[in-house]
């Protein structure tokens, strides 16, 4: 490295322990790896071995107007920003593209204000959801939707990304709806308070799905609902998946009391995530959350509508089980296997049986071990996501699962869904099919960020190219089927 180079390093490093503490820059190699990836295994395999994806400094501000100066300093020395919070994300959404500083929000922990009477909260933007819900119980209140991942996520994450599946979206909508406004840090350093009637270049449709490309959110301010005094917790075996998405869509729009969580997996996605099992192929699990008269109908409608379609109640233990565990059964399946493999659907719930139709048999040809399950979302949607459990080692294995998801993701699409998440990882499939939405957010970005320095490579470019992708997909399966 040139002298100058050296002095320009030490320099920006100097000029960010003059902004936030020194304790809290670091440029330490270990630490820099620890907080540069996220729950994907792309770091892994592919950016963590090449020395320009890899950060120079990991910064942690603790407020706004620090946030706002350490992205104004990477603004002058025109250096790569990647905002990240809890990176429990699963598809590189916090992995560095391009090197530079990572900007980790955590410390922006606070609440600012619960405002009983309006009934909102004021909070930074790092704060952890379990945080942020135990503050919220203390006067009374809660979210209204939080991810099931709430117990290790940070609630910018969530806002960034589309926040439309989880606990308490069907019920009360998605994070969006719940939003009042955020606190938005440009790449430039400058900070705007984006609202539902700003009327500005950006909105807050444009924020949420984002994934951060148009700066970092310091401060969010979210519409609460009251707690509530009654819990019930219902659960169904079913012999076919027709009969167990119908009884899942007459849950989802039952106007008496509308699921506070929704969900049907396959016998192997409880297998694999919970010691015991239900006896039937496919399971519907929901939680009514409301006061006791009305979860007392909801609790009877269930039943009713179970018994027409011939299903089988599960003990109330193994339903406890499920709710006490909901933030972890994901992770769970990750015991299994060195790298699990996974892609995630938004399908709207009328197409769910065309869905399983269409993916059930590539599993069937290919007897890799797999398993499936299915969150209700906002707006008649849900969330599928699709898990293989191999290891990176096995790479005919590997990329044989990787191109039966690609090929669920291509159907998707072309039947008029899509994927739920994006990061740097699925990136190119908005390319592939929808243009309007990419051209939509390159348009703002070269607005607001025209260097393409903050969160790089996420919606607006892809870093994959895309026959390439293709091409090993395809030699790979028939390379896997083979074998």
């Amino acid at each position: 490295m040139s002298q100058k180079k050296i002095t320009e390093f030490e320099k920006y490093t100097n000029e960010l322990k003059e902004i936030v503490s020194p304790s809290h820059v670091t440029t330490d190699p270990y630490e820099i790896e620890a907080a540069t990836g996220d729950l994907s295994i792309l770091p892994k395999y592919h950016y963590k071995f090449k020395e320009e994806h890899i950060a120079t400094h990991i910064v942690r501000p603790n407020n706004t107007d620090q946030f706002s100066a350490v992205m104004k300093l990477c603004k002058d020395y025109m250096l790569p920003v990647t905002v990240r919070a809890a990176g429990t994300s699963c598809y590189s959404a916090s992995t560095p593209t391009k090197g530079g500083v990572v900007i980790d929000v955590r410390r922006m922990n606070k609440v600012l204000e619960i405002d009983s009477e309006k009934m909102t909260v004021k909070c930074q933007a790092g704060i952890s959801w379990l945080k942020l819900i135990q503050a919220l119980r203390a006067k009374g209140l809660a979210p209204k939707c939080y991810p099931t991942s709430y117990k290790s996520s940070c609630l910018s994450g969530f806002v960034v990304t589309s926040g439309a599946a989880g606990i308490g979206q069907i019920k009360f909508g998605s994070i969006y709806d719940a939003l009042n406004a955020v606190t938005l840090v440009k790449p430039d350093g400058s900070v705007s308070r984006i609202q539902k009637n700003s009327g500005g270049e950006i909105t807050l449709a444009d924020i949420t799905g984002s994934f951060g490309i148009f700066g970092g959110i310091s401060e969010v301010e979210l519409n609460v609902t009251t707690l509530k005094t009654s819990m019930e917790l219902v659960g169904y075996g079913f012999h076919t998946m027709e009969q167990a998405s119908e009884f899942y869509r007459l849950l989802k729009s039952n106007s008496i009391d509308k699921p506070f969580y929704l969900s049907l997996s396959d016998k192997k996605f409880e297998g694999f995530s919970h010691v015991t099992i239900p006896s039937r192929p496919f399971f519907v699990y929901a939680v009514f959350y409301d006061d006791p008269e009305v979860t007392a109908k909801a609790l009877a409608f269930s039943k009713e509508s179970a018994d027409k379609l011939g299903g089988l109640e599960i003990d109330k233990w193994y339903l406890e089980e499920k709710w006490r565990d909901v933030a972890d059964v994901e992770l769970n399946l990750g015991r299994l296997c060195n790298n699990p493999i996974f892609q995630e659907y938004w399908i709207s719930d009328e197409k769910l049986e065309a869905f399983y139709e269409e993916y059930a048999p590539k599993v069937k040809d290919d007897k890799y071990r797999n398993a499936m399950y299915i969150m209700g979302g906002s707006n008649g949607k849900s969330r599928i996501k699709l898990f293989g459990l191999s290891d990176i080692e096995k790479s005919l294995e590997f990329f044989g699962i990787k191109a039966n998801l690609h090929k669920m993701a291509q159907w998707s699409y072309k039947n008029g869904e899509g994927i739920y998440s994006c990061g740097v990882v699925n990136t190119f499939y908005y390319h592939l099919f929808n243009q309007e939405k990419v051209q939509h957010m390159q348009k703002l970005n070269n607005s607001v960020d025209p260097d393409d320095r903050v969160n790089s490579y996420r919606i607006i470019k892809t870093k994959m190219r895309l026959w390439r992708i293709k091409l090993l997909f395809i030699v790979a399966q028939t390379l896997f089927r083979w074998a």
